[in-house]
This record gives C-alpha cells, structure tokens and sequence, in this order.
C-alpha cells in the first residue's frame, strides 16, 4: 500500500542509523528503540479547515462596522459545518485509528483534529515510524519518531499532520529575569495611557483573559501581588486543566505562569483571569485547544516560543484554532519571541515563533522603554522607546514567516512588499533592565521582562477595551491595526501608536511606519481603544481599497486595482467604486497633499486577493482563486496627452514584471504601489486616467481589473 509522509508536530529528526541528533541547537545521543507497550497518551490527529480563505472573509466582515456581520461571533457548530471537515470525513479518519488499535481520548465538536493514545507498537504498525530514545548531555532521557509519519493514501489527504509523538522539550517560556527598576500595573497604565480607561471606572469586569501555561502555582504568589500593586478587589485568577494537574514544575514554567496571570489581571483587575493548563501529554496545543473550544478568554495570551522553521505541521495547528477563536470574538495575542531575527537559534538562518507566526494572532515584540520618574521614582508618562536589543542575550522576535504568506491585511499601507507574513505586530516594554515589570515568585518581589511580559499586559489592555466598547470580545484584531497604523503613516489620523524609529533586533532595523522589529509600535491606549470602535473611513477594515474586477462567475477577486487611501465605495455593500474622485490637495486621496493642478493617487494590481465584500447572502465566498497564467496591462488612459502617463505605464509594467514568475498559485499577491499622476480639470471636465488590466487564468477565461481616476481642480 502506497504512503503518503504527513507532517509530525516533532522535530524531524532523521534518526536511522543515526548515532546522535541536533535537537534545538543541543545534540542528543540516539539511544534504542522504545518498548512496543510504551503509552503515548495525547496524540493529536490534525484535520485543519475545509475552507480556510471563507473564514477569513467572515473573519474580516467581523470586523467591519458597515457589514452585517460585525462582532457577530460565530458559534462552535456554525464553524464546523461550514468551514469543518465533514461529519462523514472525520468519522472515517477517527474510525481508521480506531481500527489500528487507538483509543480516541478527546472528540473536537469543531472536527478540526481529535486525540488518541495508543503504544508506540500501535505507531510504528499504523504510522510506519519506530520510536526511539535520546539522551541529552545531562543524561535526561526523552522519545521522539525515528522519521516522519506516514498515513495511507486513503486518508492522508484528510491529515494534515500528526501532534504527540516525542516529548521533547520544545517549547521555551519567554521570561527575561530583570535586576533594576520594574513597573508595577499603575506605572504601566500611565506610560501607555491605560490610565484613562480606568479613569472611566472601567477593570474589564465581564471580560475574561484565558493564559496558556503548563504548570500549576502557587494562590499564594497571586494574593500578595494583588495586594502589594492592585487596588480594590483580590484579582480572580482561576485554573482550568486541559488534562491532568501537572503540579508545580522547574522555577522557570512557575514564573511564566505567576507573570503572565500577575500582568494580565493587574492591567484589568475586573477580568476572570483563566489559567489553562496543559499537561505532559497535551502541553502547549492541549491547552490552546481547551482555551479556544471552551472559549475561556475573550482574549487568549500566549507566552512560548518554539522555531517555526523545525515545526512546519504544528504551526498550522495553531493557526486553525486561533482562526476558530477570531470566529467566535477571541483575540490571540502571542509573544514575537526574545531571540531577535533568529527563533531558532544564533547559528541558525533567520526565523520566527512559531505560536506568533499566524497571521490570525497579534504577534507582540518588544521595546526598551524610558518612561519619566519624578524624584520619588515614580513613573510620570511616557520618555521615548527604541527596539529591544542585547546582543546575543535577548531582542524583540521579528522576521517573516516560513509558513504563512502574507495575509490580506498586511497588503500595501506602507508595509514592506514582501510574500510573506511579517511579524511582530505592536510591541510594549521588554527589556529586564530599563525598566521590567514587578511580579512576585516565591513570596517575594522582583523585576522580569520579554516579550512574555508585554504579551499578557497587551492582553489585559484589551479586555479593558472591549469592557469600554461594550463588545464580547474583539476576534481578529489584525485588519483593523494595520488600517489604523497606515492611516497614522499617512498622516490621515491623530497617532494610535508610539512609532518606534530607533534600533534593530539583530536583522531588521526599526523604521518610520511599521517594521519587522516592532511593527506599528507600542500603543497610545487612550487613542487607540476608540479607534478600535471602527466607523471611520469609507474603506474599512482596510486604509486601502480594492475595485473588484469583471470577468467570467467567481472571478472578480483574479486581478484588482488597490487604491490607498480613502477611495469611494458604494454606500450599502461598501464594495468601493470603478470611478475614483479626488479633489487636488486633498491629503485623504492626493499623496502629496498638495493642490499642483494634478493629484498623485498611489495604485497596485492584486492577484487572487479574497476581499471579505465578496460574499454571497449566506457567508461562503463568491470569488473563486486561481492560478495566474498571464496578466497584460492596456495604456493608461487620459484625458490629454502628457508625459507622466508613459511613465506611469512603464513603472507599472516593471511593477508587474517584478511578481512572481508566472504561471503560478499565488495568493494574496500585489505589485508594489506605484504612484499615478492624474492631471486635475474643472468639474465640468475632470481629468482622468484610466487603469485596465487583464488577467488570465489557467482554467478560465480572462478578467478585467478596471479603475477610473479622476481629478478635480
């Protein structure tokens, strides 16, 4: 029977004949074959999404004010049927582990992915990979697959990837243990503008905040922080085990814990703190998994790091249960890593977190922050931030995803045009020394960092966000930042963020706008949580607008005219307008805000890009992605001859020149933006430049991107 290899959430560690391996940047001794009877006990069997590109246009109708769908969250059985493997489907896969002498330990309601425990015998006979034993240099023993699972041909399309088969310690709490200064809850909030929420009484009380961790605490820790640096209320911090109770474990997984639950109910002392718990088998994906199936947070804080490079199939896990969590109101915020560029180690080629990598979590990096005392040294507000940066020790997690191309959201805006997913997102205070955050381990007070400090301060800010808006939660926050952070770039907004412009992490540079070492920069939060409130420009959630194109059924998304800024769109379905109206000068939609007698209006052609208006009465897209065969772009019209439009036509030939050698699949795909100069005339004659493109596809006919640009004195 042919096999098809699947991809197992264990480091490929190519053992056979092997005598020893490099796992982690550490090398293990090989030893032998585990026994046949040894138990696996938590094996997760991922089946991922049937649709994931609907998902993510209902994702960004969530959260849109204009549409119908806005903070409509979805409810579990609504996302497995439209958007779940089958009934039939994960019948037949648990049936096919069942057979093979698997015992089914958990069943998803959402039939995305399913646990069994069995022997490594069972694994060897089913999966066709012997498990074996490797030692570490302490002499610590642990398992792990001698090569990459294999499934039949009979369900190896339905699998997308196999969790549980090593127990390899993998996952890295992000905590930076600090020696000077620390911010305690009410230092944080008036830095950052916290402050002003809670002047409005708001604690984030209604709201909940669920912390993924692994090990158990002690209350006691918990209490006398809350005593020490909260007012009011002891903080309502809660277990939830997704599991057995592990106990209390090393003083590194106990401090994680303690900070994460500390910071996230000190910043909204309201809240309902839960802890989830994974235990020896689930770990880090049993814990996210319980968190986002039985919705325990409104926000889901994550604070580990793992390289993606080396966990292709478990970054794909996280994905889907953060983008079931978007549905149904959860925002999943995640630690960018302490590693700058290189999640994978120094000597390793740049990477990053795999639990940050998805670009359905805001990845939180880090700042070195220098906020004003007075004599008492106490924090009086914000001095200024740079990137994280101490050398080889510690630096804010960003870079490009390996896995996942660049989403929707981060098209155009000022942000670099590369393919992939970028990270991080926002980024707050992480540096240990300059200063950290207070926390108590031990009965005792002392100050810590990382971005595993920012990440559940970010969480707390949110809860107290959606308290103030009256929301269930936020679900995906990552279109309606990025609209924001490219309105503050472009001048159309009074700032949200803090733009950091100083410092590296190691591989990419802080920069004006956003950048792959803090991205937009920390937030102002008493400007940012009415903005998140939504309803300002006519492009949202987007500082962008994309002109569906014309063409045969189901293929208005193939080719696109992006027009940055504030486009016209039509009043009831938002869809924004073939014909585009500027007025010279006008800084919403001239990019150089000046009135020179022609508007300048920045221009892209996108290929494949779903855009969440297009979706039919029950929610499943309308626009059907298709590999790219050709694309031809007609002379710019214009209303007089003028020799800015040969040079708009041939900067945008080499913008197209520039894509992705066709044919190809690409998705989300956009040329670079290209200035178009568009003479004015009075109203009676505007001037006009017109945009067409022709786009072919390798089982369709040809779709025509069209836009008119109009410019008026």
């Amino acid at each position: 029977m042919r096999r098809a290899a699947v991809s197992a959430l264990a480091v490929v560690l190519g053992l056979a004949g092997a005598a020893n391996a490099q796992v982690g940047g550490e090398e293990m001794t090989v030893d032998e074959a585990v026994p046949d009877d040894m138990p696996l006990e938590h094996v997760i069997v991922l089946l991922g999404l049937r649709a994931p590109a609907a998902l993510d246009a209902v994702l960004a109708a969530q959260q849109d004010p204009r549409s119908s769908r806005f903070h409509r969250w979805l409810e579990p059985t609504e996302i497995a049927d439209r958007f779940g493997p089958s009934r039939a489907e994960y019948a037949r896969i648990r049936e096919w582990f069942a057979a093979r002498g698997f015992r089914v330990v958990h069943d998803s309601p959402l039939r995305v992915a399913l646990a069994v425990a069995g022997t490594a015998g069972d694994v060897a006979t089913a999966l066709a990979t012997p498990i074996r034993f490797l030692r570490d240099r302490d002499g610590r023993r642990y398992h792990a697959p001698e090569h990459a699972p294999a499934l039949p041909g009979e369900i190896a399309g339905s699998v997308h990837g196999i969790i549980g088969l090593d127990d390899l310690p993998r996952y890295t709490p992000l905590v930076a243990v600090a020696g000077g200064t620390a911010l305690g809850p009410a230092d944080f909030a008036l830095v950052y503008g916290v402050d002003a929420l809670q002047k409005k009484g708001l604690t984030g009380a209604g709201r909940s905040i669920a912390v993924v961790a692994r090990t158990n605490f002690p209350d006691a820790d918990v209490t006398k922080f809350s005593a020490l640096y909260v007012s009011g209320a002891p903080l309502d911090v809660q277990r939830v085990f997704a599991g057995a109770d592990p106990g209390i474990l090393a003083i590194g997984e106990v401090t994680e814990v303690l900070l994460d639950a500390e910071w996230a109910a000190g910043i909204a002392p309201g809240a309902r703190v839960n802890v989830v718990i994974g235990d020896q088998s689930s770990d880090i994906p049993g814990a996210i998994e319980k968190a986002v199936e039985d919705r325990l947070g409104d926000v889901v804080s994550v604070s580990f790091g793992l390289c993606e490079r080396k966990a292709t199939a478990e970054t794909e896990f996280f994905d889907v249960w953060y983008a079931i969590g978007n549905a149904r109101g959860q925002t999943v915020v995640v630690a960018s890593g302490d590693s700058g560029a290189n999640a994978c180690g120094p000597s390793a080629p740049p990477a990053v977190n795999s639990l940050a990598a998805s670009p359905h979590a805001v990845a939180v990096g880090g700042t070195t922050l220098d906020p004003r005392f007075d004599a008492s040294g106490n924090a009086t507000g914000y001095g200024g931030e740079i990137v994280w940066n101490e050398g080889r020790t510690a630096a804010s997690g960003g870079g490009e995803s390996l896995v996942f191309a660049r989403p929707r959201y981060q098209i155009g805006l000022g942000v670099p045009p590369v393919t992939a997913r970028m990270l991080p997102d926002v980024a707050l205070a992480a540096n240990p020394d300059a200063p950290g955050y207070v926390m108590v381990a031990g009965g005792k007070s002392s100050g810590v960092g990382g971005t595993s400090a920012a990440t559940p301060a970010f969480a707390g800010v949110l809860a107290l966000v959606s308290e103030d808006l009256g929301t269930a939660g936020l679900g995906q926050l990552g279109p309606t930042l990025y609209r924001l952070g490219g309105e503050q770039a472009r001048g159309l907004r009074a700032p949200v963020f803090h733009d950091v412009t100083q410092g590296d992490n190691g591989g990419f540079a802080a920069a004006a706008g956003f950048d792959l070492a803090t991205g937009w920069g920390s937030p102002i939060v008493d400007a940012l949580a009415p903005a998140l409130a939504g309803g300002d420009g006519p492009c949202v959630p987007d500082s962008l607008c994309l002109v569906p194109g014309t063409g045969g059924p189901r293929r208005s998304c193939a080719g696109e005219w992006l027009i940055e800024g504030t486009a016209l769109a039509r009043r009831a379905s938002g869809v924004p307008r073939i014909r585009q109206v500027c007025r010279d000068g006008d800084p919403a939609c001239d990019a150089d805000g000046v009135a020179d007698g022609q508007c300048t209006v920045n221009v892209a052609l996108c290929l494949n890009v779903l855009d969440e208006r297009f979706l039919g009465s029950r929610g499943a897209a309308t626009c059907q992605p298709d590999v790219v065969g050709r694309v031809s772009l007609a002379a710019p019209g214009v209303s007089r001859r003028r020799a800015a439009v040969t040079a708009d036509r041939r900067a945008l030939r080499a913008a197209i020149r520039a894509l992705p050698q066709l044919p190809t699949a690409l998705r989300n795909e956009c040329t670079a933006t290209v200035p178009v100069v568009v003479p004015a005339g009075p109203d009676a004659a505007p001037g006009r430049v017109r945009l067409r493109a022709s786009v072919r596809g390798s089982s369709s006919g040809p779709s025509l991107a069209r836009a008119t640009l109009v410019c008026l004195q």
